[in-house]
């Protein structure tokens, strides 16, 4: 349907310029065998309705050249500007995208690397108490059984001694 019209236009100023060369002709028809001001007046307008025509012809192919050319243009600098600015956005997206990640890398590394140290010296902290604390103990502890048991011993001793001298008195 579009071709149709398309080529209907086409016939229309192809009928146009059939009826303008027929006029043409026919009025220097008349001229040749008789010249006539009305006829030479209509020969006059055809000439200017035919210049204007022309104009007119000029002025639309004007246009869509321009309108023709205007699109190549945009359809140049668009593709050139694609390809321009994509090299730019993709090295600015790279560099604040590798910006960024190394900003949220250090501080979730730094959280984290805080929550460990936290974690390890708490439990190397209480590792460390518990044996000191478990040494001191020991030690503690161990000079205290100590002199406990030697206070005992020495008690022993002194009821054993007594308990010897009471038995050797016994037996005397």
């Amino acid at each position: 349907m579009a071709v149709r019209s398309r080529f209907q236009g086409k016939q229309t100023q192809f009928h146009i310029e059939l009826v303008y060369g027929l006029l043409f002709i026919a009025g220097f028809a008349v001229l040749a065998f008789r010249v006539d001001p009305r006829i030479a007046a209509f020969e006059g307008g055809l000439v200017v309705g035919y210049l204007l025509r022309i104009w007119e012809k000029m002025t639309i192919y004007e246009r869509l050249l321009e309108e023709m050319v205007s699109r190549e243009a945009e359809t140049q600098v668009a593709a050139e500007v694609d390809e321009q600015v994509a090299d730019e956005v993709a090295a600015e997206v790279d560099d604040q995208v590798a910006d960024e990640v190394a900003a949220e890398l250090d501080d979730q590394v730094a959280d984290e690397v805080a929550a460990e140290v936290e974690e390890r010296v708490e439990d190397e902290v209480a590792a460390e108490v518990e044996q000191q604390v478990g040494d001191e103990v020991d030690d503690r502890i161990g000079d205290e059984v100590r002199a406990q048991v030697e206070e005992e011993i020495g008690d022993l001793d002194e009821q054993i001694d007594e308990r010897v001298a009471e038995h050797a008195e016994d037996r005397r």
